[in-house]
Formats: C-alpha cells, structure tokens, sequence
C-alpha cells in the first residue's frame, strides 16, 4: 500500500540523491571525509570518490528500509517475531498489521534518510571553509537519530505489547 509515510520516504530518497549530485561539482577536488572527536579533519577522499560514496549510501538505505516495508509482509507468519504473533496476523487482521509496519518502517527510513541528508550537508559546509571542521551540530543529529528510533521500538511495544482483547 502506498501511503504518505512511503510517499515521504522515497521524495526524501530523491531529495538526497539530488544533494549528492548538486553537491558534486561545488565541492573541493579533495574532500575531508572523516572527522575526529574535535571536529577536524582527519580522513580525505577524492570528489568523485566522495560523490560516489554519497550515491551508494543513499541507494543502499533507501532499497534497505523500501525491501524491509515489503518483505514484512510476505514472510510466513512462523518468521515474523511479534507479541501475540497469532492474534495480529490473523487472516482479519494481517493486511492492516503489515501496513501498519510497513508505515513505520517508512517513518524510521524517513529518519534514516534526514539524518544523511543533514550531514551530508554538514560535510558540505565544512568543506566550503578551510580548514575543514565539522561542529557539534552532528552530536545533535546523531542525538536526534537515537531517539527517533527509540520512538519506533515505543510504537511497537505499544502496538503490539499489550495483551489483545478477543
């Protein structure tokens, strides 16, 4: 089913690639990559070295997060790990409770997919201004990613950890 949380996840999915290729050709020929605990730069890469990193990252989280939304469901209901496995994969209730994980998955690789975006960003600005820095706004974001899927595991403990009343 394709609804607004996918519909978001694969335009934040093209938002990303589009950055990678705008960001391309306004980068330095050597860009610093790595970054120590301080903020500066200790890793180099090439600008198409780093362009294709850019690419495969965002390729790879977006097939990652869009195969485990459709996966779900079409595993046997046996290899499905849920509370209560039985009463919310019932033959009434299992389309909705796919969608309902599909949905959150989404949500959870829209997080993923921001959080790149941001530091890919970041890199960028960092690598506009010598000596590359990278500040403690990537603490943040690292920060913002935690609790985002701290949410997730919330919603599905609350969804699916009570006992179903019959």
């Amino acid at each position: 089913m394709k609804g607004p949380p996918q519909v978001i996840f694969l335009a934040l999915g093209a938002i990303a690639l589009g950055q990678s290729i705008w960001q391309h050709g306004r980068l330095p020929e050597r860009v610093a990559a790595h970054f120590n605990a301080s903020g500066e730069a200790d890793g180099y890469l090439s600008r198409g070295l780093h362009t294709a990193w850019h690419l495969a990252t965002v390729l790879f989280l977006t097939a990652l997060f869009q195969g485990i939304a459709v996966l779900q469901a079409r595993l046997p209901k046996d290899y499905v790990n849920l509370p209560h496995r039985d009463y919310w994969l019932a033959p009434g209730r299992a389309a909705a409770t796919h969608d309902w994980i599909a949905s959150l998955v989404h949500l959870l690789g829209s997080a993923v997919l921001v959080f790149f975006i941001a530091l890919f960003h970041l890199l960028y600005q960092a690598n506009l201004n010598p000596p590359p820095r990278l500040g403690a706004a990537v603490w943040w974001l690292a920060g913002t990613l935690l609790a985002a899927v701290a949410a997730a595991l919330a919603a599905l403990a609350v969804k699916f950890g009570r006992k179903p009343v019959a």
